[in-house]
């Protein structure tokens, strides 16, 4: 490959310009002359043309190629300067922009509350807020659409680094008016004649999947969506029961029925909630100051049923 001009060429070529001489450029910018001297040399053979030429006991003077590179030299150092600014407003803690991916059905729950509140502490930190399922925010994660993602710690990959927050316990989800609305806990076996509505999207088809057999039960829904809302509004208008990790703060379907949440007795441990990012990227600084934020401050509506990850 062909050699390429340096930075730190044209930088050592402006000065000589700026001071007119190669003792007097190498003295401005803490450069021996012998090491002035081969920059500028090795300036000249990468380009093919001569630049200046020197006057004995008068320093140097531009040739015209000279003139003609000084003006594109500065402008070069300005836009390296200006991106230097930049990508240090970006890496700051107090600048820059953060795209943060959420799991469908945690985004609404948790990250509005939680970015509210970090953008409170880091108001100069721009939070682009994006929703997928669980593969697309791998994907997304992998080709750097997306910095960080909050979701759960299933599925993630090796190349994906997890931060745990919380811990996030199965419940039945029923009916107000369901027989076992009012227990404190139950057993899927306590369900089996009731029909199962399931959360149709792959990472919770796979945990629940893994519920029922846990249980010793088999997985068979009676209907299914993707759709978490409709989920909560079937079980409402009692079509059946189904499973959740993440609890709302409100009892209430968004058709108006009431549901209840009822914490379920299993073998399987609960889901981790946190943060997943690239394993081997140099994190931002705005990014480390996010995740540490979350593990202190991001919360659940309802607390209580959920344990915070030390």
């Amino acid at each position: 490959m062909a050699r390429r001009v340096t930075l730190r060429e044209l930088e050592h070529f402006v000065a000589l310009a700026e001071h007119g001489s190669v003792t007097g450029a190498a003295a401005a910018i803490g450069l021996s002359q012998p090491a002035m001297s081969t920059s500028l040399r090795d300036l000249e053979r990468t380009l093919g043309v001569t630049l200046f030429v020197r006057h004995r006991g008068r320093g140097v003077s531009l040739l015209p190629e000279g003139e003609m590179l000084l003006s594109e030299a500065r402008s070069v150092l300005a836009r390296a300067a200006e991106m230097e600014g930049r990508m240090s407003d970006v890496a700051s803690v107090s600048s820059g922009r953060l795209v943060l991916g959420s799991l469908v059905t945690v985004s609404p729950i948790v990250v509005p509350a939680l970015v509210r509140s970090f953008r409170e502490q880091h108001p100069g930190v721009d939070v682009d807020m994006w929703t997928g399922t669980q593969v697309e925010l791998l994907a997304w994660l992998r080709t750097g659409a997306i910095h960080v993602a909050v979701t759960y710690d299933m599925g993630l990959g090796t190349d994906v680094d997890f931060q745990r927050v919380v811990d996030a316990t199965p419940h039945a989800l029923l009916a107000a008016d369901h027989r076992l609305a009012g227990a404190e806990s139950v057993d899927l076996s306590d369900l089996v004649d009731d029909p199962f509505v399931l959360l149709d999207l792959p990472i919770s088809r796979e945990y629940f999947t893994s519920l029922f057999l846990a249980a010793d039960l088999a997985f068979q829904p009676a209907s299914w969506t993707r759709d978490l809302s409709l989920v909560r509004s079937l079980v409402g208008n009692g079509f059946g029961y189904s499973l959740v990790n993440l609890l709302p703060a409100t009892d209430i379907a968004q058709d108006g029925s009431g549901v209840a949440h009822v914490e379920l007795r299993t073998s399987v441990r609960p889901l981790g909630l946190g943060l997943a990012r690239r394993r081997d990227d140099r994190p931002l600084r705005s990014l480390e100051a996010f995740a540490a934020f979350a593990q202190e401050a991001l919360e659940l509506p309802r607390g209580l049923l959920n344990s915070k990850h030390r």
